[in-house]
């Protein structure tokens, strides 16, 4: 696969977003600093998923519409305008939860736009293997921006953390300046933006990746939101093992075996990878050992490394060509759904059993759904 330039600047422009957004992964401490307790921890982290079911629809209607330069700068400008306004408020219920909303709004229209961005600026054939490699930038933040973040924060304090974070997204929406512009297909009326959407999701095989997405997102989002505390709670150091672990072995498998769902089928690699998935959390419920947190983290991300970008390639290669921003954008909307769904209900698990509870029966019920679900999508398929 050759990098062109296009490819090149969104993933560098990606990075420093998403170092802006996932930095935030240590925002529970500051939390339960703050007084707050596991629920609150799981509500104020989940707003950022509930906003974009109100503005990742937008964002398909709009991308696939305009230009999509525009919707990555309103995203990278817009979280780094939420990201300094943490330094100026810290009430729980008030300015958290609103700054968080935000948070989720840019990344909405950020996301949505990059991610078809870089399958327009490659062939379909590496079509899985160039989304894989513009999601190194974004895994290799969930152990970097996390990590560099907790250093920061011991050392300088919060405001110092809350303003390098909003200076990272500043400078992707500076790269994203210099970046081409997109050649928008002719715009559509709402009408038949409502009608695109519609048709999308009466599509079977698509409906289902939403369904899977929706369980990869809420275990996803489950197990990097309440990590940091899990591994606090049982003494382990540092206490970003877990996505230094899951970061690494994804960028393995990014880099030098991205190749794979291209070759082997996008399909075939769904399946072994989602199984692999939901037991890395069942591993990780009993994770109060260095090793076993090292072990849950790297297999997760194997797991992720090849579900990911073969799922949204998928969609895309389900969708026709005026839709295909619609189809990621919901694809997306599923996943985050999920998130702020799984997120918010495992909270209450967690403050009323325990973490072990909450990680062990997110683990049996996704790994049940993603067999089902996915001997269900190869059927509609060989069927079609």
């Amino acid at each position: 696969m050759k990098i062109n330039k296009n490819l090149g600047m969104i993933t560098l422009a990606s990075f420093f977003f998403f170092y802006a957004y996932h930095s935030y992964l240590i925002l529970p401490v500051q939390i339960m600093e703050l007084g707050g307790g596991e629920h609150d921890v799981g509500l104020i982290m989940s707003v950022a998923g509930a906003s974009t079911i109100f503005f990742t629809p937008i964002s398909g209607m709009l991308g696939d519409s305009y230009n999509k330069k525009i919707l990555l700068l309103s995203g990278s400008l817009g979280l780094c305008i939420a990201n300094y306004l943490f330094i100026h408020f810290d009430s729980l219920y008030y300015s958290y939860i609103f700054l968080r909303f935000i948070q989720g709004c840019s990344f909405s229209f950020f996301f949505v736009s990059a991610g078809t961005y870089v399958s327009e600026s490659i062939h379909v054939k590496h079509q899985a293997q160039a989304l894989g490699f513009f999601g190194v930038f974004a895994i290799v933040n969930h152990a970097l921006a996390p990590t560099v973040s907790t250093y920061i924060v011991n050392y300088y304090g919060y405001s110092a953390f809350f303003l390098s974070t909003s200076l990272a997204s500043l400078l992707s929406a500076f790269i994203i300046f210099f970046l081409d512009s997109n050649k928008s297909i002719a715009s559509q009326s709402k009408k038949e933006s409502i009608i695109g959407f519609i048709n999308t999701l009466k599509n079977k095989k698509i409906f289902l990746i939403f369904i899977i997405m929706f369980l990869v997102g809420g275990a996803f989002v489950t197990c990097l939101n309440f990590n940091a505390i899990y591994a606090r709670e049982n003494l382990i150091d540092p206490i970003t093992l877990f996505f230094i672990s899951y970061t690494s072995t994804a960028l393995i498998m990014r880099i030098f075996f991205g190749w794979i769902p291209d070759k082997i089928g996008r399909l075939k690699t769904c399946h072994p990878g989602l199984i692999g998935f939901g037991i890395s959390i069942g591993i990780l419920s009993y994770s109060d050992t260095f090793i076993l947190t090292m072990l849950s983290g790297a297999l997760f991300g194997l797991s992720h490394a090849l579900v990911y970008p073969s799922l949204y390639s998928l969609v895309l290669s389900f969708s026709n060509e005026e839709n295909k921003t619609k189809a990621f954008s919901l694809c997306s909307l599923s996943f985050t759904f999920g998130g702020m769904i799984f997120s918010s209900i495992y909270g209450y698990i967690a403050e009323i059993f325990s973490f072990r509870v909450m990680f062990l029966s997110c683990s049996i019920i996704v790994t049940i759904c993603f067999y089902f679900l996915v001997k269900k999508l190869k059927l509609i398929y060989e069927e079609s």
